[in-house]
């Protein structure tokens, strides 16, 4: 009974991912399509309202880095630099196309900035950390099959991940809260965190490391795997769930 609940909470999940998948593709059809034409060109942007919570969306490529200034500077090919947006709005930093940009030579966006308290990736979107992040508390959000890669070290880190997307920490925290679902992977087994808990859904992944406690949740065929023994373990599983120590 248990292998047919978690088969079938499977197939569900696959034609979830294709709905939104195809959702996305109808999205992106209203967008213009556009090709670089191969002439990639450097341009830094000027913005001089201050942000600390980035969005990343559409397919580009993003590189963070923390830094004592801020700055935001555009390689990409000539023609596709007016179809990449830098706004700020009410602290956050949004970063998109307004095309569907086909083929490119570059499609990259470098921000520097002194503190990071949020950060998401969105649509396609790829980002990444030039250097160690050292924060207070951080949150982390992947979604819609966008890849975040990215190095933090902080007191508290909130990680979430949905739609196919993949996210992968390393680093060090003192309490980490994850939550995964649809078919999301977490890769976190290099974030040394003291204090987990985490919460996995939907056919998702996730890898932790805890060393003192571990509070793991995982249902309709998820899984969390802790790769080292915490001092203290409660787990709840149900529907096909699994957890386990890798």
């Amino acid at each position: 009974m248990l292998k047919i609940i978690v088969e079938f909470t499977k197939v569900i999940i696959l034609i979830l991912i294709g709905i939104l998948m195809n959702s996305c593709t109808k999205f992106n059809s209203n967008f213009q399509s556009v090709s670089g034409n191969g002439n990639v060109v450097t341009v830094n942007r000027t913005i001089t309202e201050p942000f600390t919570a980035i969005k990343a969306k559409t397919g580009l490529q993003v590189i963070v880095k923390q830094s004592p200034d801020q700055s935001i500077t555009i390689e990409a090919d000539e023609n596709l630099q007016d179809h990449i947006f830098t706004e700020v709005k009410e602290g956050y930093l949004e970063v998109y196309s307004d095309a569907n940009i086909r083929k490119s030579s570059a499609k990259k966006v470098y921000i520097t900035l002194p503190e990071l308290t949020e950060l998401s990736s969105s649509s396609g979107a790829n980002v990444t950390s030039a250097n160690t992040f050292h924060c207070k508390t951080v949150d982390f959000d992947s979604s819609s099959g966008s890849s975040l890669t990215f190095s933090v070290e902080a007191q508290k880190i909130d990680c979430e991940s949905s739609s196919g997307s993949t996210m992968k920490l390393n680093g060090q925290t003192v309490s980490l809260e994850t939550d995964s679902s649809s078919g999301s992977s977490m890769n976190l087994e290099n974030l040394v965190a003291q204090n987990v808990d985490s919460e996995a859904s939907s056919g998702s992944s996730t890898h932790v490391n805890p060393t003192e406690n571990l509070k793991a949740d995982a249902s309709s065929g998820a899984s969390i795997t802790y790769v080292s023994q915490p001092k203290r373990i409660t787990t709840d599983k149900s529907s096909g769930g699994s957890v386990s120590l890798q």
